[in-house]
């Protein structure tokens, strides 16, 4: 199920970003419509919940079958399958940077954006140099979060290993904390300085967190999943219509803690067992956005590239065919990197995951989903 929700988080970020190739001002008024291509910030926080949900699940368990060792092989495995396919669009960003007349960047500004973005500190590199930047891969600050934040999640659960109680209700503090905090910064610093700032936007990731945390204690809660899925996708369609319009103002204050605590609630609906496939289940089961949610990965790294790069060639074009052009191209792209590169990766590290999930004979390790590996 959970992929069925990715794949519509990737579709509103991309249709987020199509203004691209096809500028808001020449859409012209869609009214409630508007929701589908303004609701890129909700769709990130609704990637972040399942992501610190996933990750903080595969984490636990394997340190409670392995050891320390065991998280660590696996988060090693994460952050290497996400690198390599980062890598890989940054070669061929530089790659292109060279042969591309229409591509304007100077060199200097091209490798440091580059080099920054490869050792994920993008998001600092962005803020303070937002004028010089490149474009065409600014979105990848939501990975240099997603790996800031997760990797002292990492560090937190091998140092309160034996004190789990401890752990959650220092998780639920922090969510609290910077639940209030996004708001301050936002109304202290602007829109874009709260965007770029991890402690700004690691409130969806800490929602996920301590989701993963309470999940086999919220006994009563789950026995009503039914329910409980229906009421967390009627409030994440609500968040997503509510971005027609409210703008950033409200995502900062009102809507990112609803849209955070509504897709928790979401994941938690997830591990209760429902004896009948409901609206909710049909929808997040839709093939259409199961696919999508399996490459979204791929998907984000390199939509905005492909829009920019269709941009700069057709200047005179009209809106429709090149926006036809660049989702043409977005989806060979996505196609050829999903077989060649997303793919081949993912197994390789699935098969060490699943060497560093191996308890001694004498007992059974129980091996990752294939929603963590892909967490």
């Amino acid at each position: 199920m959970l992929d069925g929700v990715r794949g519509l988080a990737i579709l509103l970020v991309v249709l987020s970003h199509s203004w691209k190739v096809w500028p808001a001002e020449e859409r012209g008024t869609l009214g409630s419509l508007e929701a589908l291509f303004s609701s890129g910030s909700v769709a990130v926080s609704i990637f972040f919940v399942i992501t610190g949900f996933l990750v903080t699940r595969t984490l636990v368990r394997r340190l409670d079958e392995v050891g320390p060792v065991g998280p660590l092989a696996w988060f090693t495995g994460r952050v290497l399958r996400i690198t390599v396919q980062v890598w890989v669009l940054l070669g061929a960003v530089y790659l292109a940077s060279r042969v591309d007349g229409t591509d304007v960047t100077p060199p200097a500004v091209t490798r440091e954006s580059l080099l920054s973005a490869a050792g994920y500190t993008w998001n600092t590199y962005v803020r303070e140099n937002a004028l010089s930047a490149r474009s065409d891969i600014g979105a990848l600050y939501f990975l240099c979060i997603d790996i800031q934040v997760l990797s002292a999640l990492l560090l937190a659960i091998l140092v309160l290993a034996r004190a789990r109680t401890v752990l959650t209700l220092g998780v639920l503090v922090l969510l609290v904390g910077s639940s209030v905090w996004r708001a301050l910064a936002y109304e202290q610093d602007g829109w874009f300085s709260a965007t770029l700032t991890t402690t700004t936007r690691m409130d969806s990731i800490l929602w996920g967190v301590a989701a993963a945390l309470l999940v086999d204690r919220l006994t009563a809660l789950r026995r009503h999943g039914d329910g409980l899925l229906g009421a967390a996708t009627l409030v994440i369609g609500g968040c997503v219509v509510s971005t027609a319009f409210w703008g950033l103002e409200a995502y900062f204050t009102v809507v990112g803690p609803v849209i955070g605590a509504a897709t928790a609630l979401l994941v938690i609906a997830d591990t209760a067992p429902r004896p009948r496939a409901g609206y909710a289940d049909r929808l997040w089961d839709w093939p259409p956005l199961v696919v999508l949610g399996r490459a979204s990965l791929t998907v984000f790294l390199w939509h905005i590239p492909v829009f920019e790069a269709v941009a700069r060639h057709t200047p005179e074009w009209h809106p429709l065919p090149r926006t036809l052009v660049a989702v043409a191209l977005l989806a060979v792209v996505v196609v050829v990197v999903e077989r060649l590169v997303a793919r081949p990766v993912t197994s390789w590290v699935g098969r060490l995951s699943e060497k560093s999930a191996r308890r001694p004979a004498r007992d059974t390790a129980q091996l990752p989903t294939p929603e963590a590996v892909r967490a």
